[in-house]
């Protein structure tokens, strides 16, 4: 439904491949509050078409980010602005599955 590849999915956590294959295969428990939190994501993406799906990944709606008319491309309808708009809000609201501290920002929570 998010339309995320495992590489995305690694990328965006800041995982190795590795560790989203295990758990794609069935070798690494996935956590019910991570499987939560990618249904969750999964949920306010499922009203997207295709084309509104690769908006949202091109306008930064995954992080959060949110622009109404993105340059070279026709203005969005109201219900498709909406539904972008509620795409960004679910990423916004949950940025990172609970209890994620990704690489590199271990210092920051510490901190």
């Amino acid at each position: 439904m998010i339309g995320w590849t495992k590489r995305g999915l690694a990328r965006r956590l800041r995982v190795g491949q590795g560790a989203v294959k295990h758990m794609a295969n069935g070798r690494h428990e996935i956590r019910d509050d991570f499987g939560a939190w990618l249904e969750g994501l999964a949920a306010a993406h499922a009203p997207l078409s295709p084309e509104l799906r690769d908006f949202a990944d091109k306008m930064g709606c995954d992080r959060g980010e949110w622009v109404r008319y993105p340059r070279g491309i026709r203005p969005l309808s109201d219900d498709e602005a909406a539904a972008l708009r509620r795409v960004a809000e679910a990423h916004a609201a949950a940025p990172w599955p609970p209890e994620w501290v990704p690489k590199g920002e271990e210092a920051d929570e510490a901190g």
